[in-house]
């Protein structure tokens, strides 16, 4: 029963974290905070999760999928009633609470001071993409299935993401670990840098590859069949909805949590296949992602944690995926490589070491080439002792400056 009840935790702590949002104060932003610091704790402490059973019910796990949209709607609406002021209260959840704990909810949040409210959007940052980002994922993958399609679309419109879903299925899984992957960082590129690009480039394929599909069946980009513009006619109603529910600073409030929700996925994306690199006409293998097989990451990421399986076969779901242990493993397990992500150089001091790991051990020698010339460009002078560099210098033609002899 555990195996199953694990994977309902993340909507489950969505829905704690939202009502924590009704109690004012501290309460709007301790529970985020627990909830980042406990998993990356809790990685550290429990055994990696290699376990490879498979589930007699598939349909239970898809269940916990279906909450993603419910808890979505929920931390949404929970968010707006936390943004109001004075006697405002949304559809009534201040009384119904008062009501059934005695507390005067509407009180509390009108004491609350203001710098909480700064904690609470930082705070709330990856619960909010966990919501709608992480089981939308998933369900945006299984392309055969309509309603899960549908579903992982319109939580992830939530938050405004609706390139990502078009992008990441149709773009990110075929140019993984090549330059034209906007998801796939550079070596030498920190988050900050690599960030502007990868939303920009991420628009700008999602536009593409849509672009592309409605020209295959004969209609305009303007079409009610684009799916763009469908899951934008989402995101504007959510965002109408913010203003109307609780005024510019509802709505401001929104807009700053569809920013970070797309800073969350692809700093999500950057330590997933940070340096990667492989020829463009050669096959993805489970090598080309960093992997990690830590538990309690896994559980509140649908075990995209094991991304090396998810890149070698997207269609598998989620509690299919193999652990795929001897692949590269990502520093220190997700939330740990996630939160390291935002610090330069200590992001720089944890996955160097792996990258020339990777090099020596995992890289054939056709991606030689390619490694040296990026760990050249990286500008990091740890990153000259790799094995790619040194077989490139080795080979090399005579009087050239690296190039691998034919």
């Amino acid at each position: 029963m555990l195996r199953y009840a694990r994977f309902f935790v993340n909507p489950l702590v969505v829905f704690a974290i939202s009502a924590g949002l009704l109690f004012g104060n501290f309460w709007i932003w301790l529970p985020g905070i627990l909830y980042v610091a406990g998993v990356a704790i809790a990685d550290q402490i429990y055994p990696h999760d290699t376990e490879e059973k498979p589930y007699r019910f598939p349909g239970v796990l898809d269940f916990s999928l279906y909450l993603s949209l419910p808890a979505v709607l929920v931390l949404f609406v929970c968010l707006m009633w936390a943004m109001g002021s004075g006697n405002t209260d949304i559809f009534g959840i201040g009384a119904g609470v008062q009501q059934a704990t005695g507390v005067d909810v509407i009180a509390a949040r009108n004491a609350t001071g203001w710098y909480h409210y700064p904690l609470m959007l930082l705070a709330l940052s990856l619960p909010a993409t966990g919501a709608a980002g992480l089981a939308g994922h998933e369900l945006t993958h299984r392309t055969s299935r309509p309603f899960d399609l549908w579903l992982g679309r319109i939580a992830m419109a939530t938050w405004w993401g609706i390139a990502f879903p078009i992008e990441h299925v149709y773009g990110h899984h075929a140019y993984v670990a090549t330059k034209k992957d906007p998801a796939t960082a550079a070596r030498g590129d920190s988050l900050y840098q690599h960030l502007p690009k990868a939303l920009k480039r991420t628009v700008v394929n999602a536009w593409e590859i849509e672009t592309a599909r409605l020209q295959k069946v004969g209609k305009s980009f303007w079409s009610p069949s684009n799916v763009l513009l469908r899951m934008a006619v989402v995101s504007a109603f959510f965002t109408v909805s913010a203003y109307l529910l609780a005024g510019i600073p509802g709505l401001l409030a929104y807009l700053y949590i569809c920013v970070i929700a797309k800073v969350a996925l692809e700093a999500l994306n950057y330590i997933e296949h940070y340096g990667m690199l492989r020829q463009l006409n050669e096959p993805v293998q489970p090598r080309h992602s960093w992997n990690c097989n830590h538990t309690v990451s896994g559980v509140f990421t649908y075990n995209l944690t094991r991304h090396s399986h998810h890149h070698a076969d997207a269609q598998v779901h989620y509690q299919n995926l193999k652990a795929f242990s001897e692949q590269p493993e990502m520093p220190g397990g997700l939330q740990t490589a996630y939160l390291a992500a935002f610090i330069p150089s200590l992001w720089r001091k944890k996955i160097a070491p792996k990258l020339l790991v990777w090099d020596r051990e995992q890289a054939s020698k056709q991606e030689y080439p390619l490694l040296a010339q990026a760990n050249i460009e990286s500008g990091w002078p740890e990153l000259m002792s790799s094995a790619a560099n040194q077989y490139v210098k080795e080979h090399a033609s005579p009087g050239s400056s690296g190039t691998v002899a034919a």
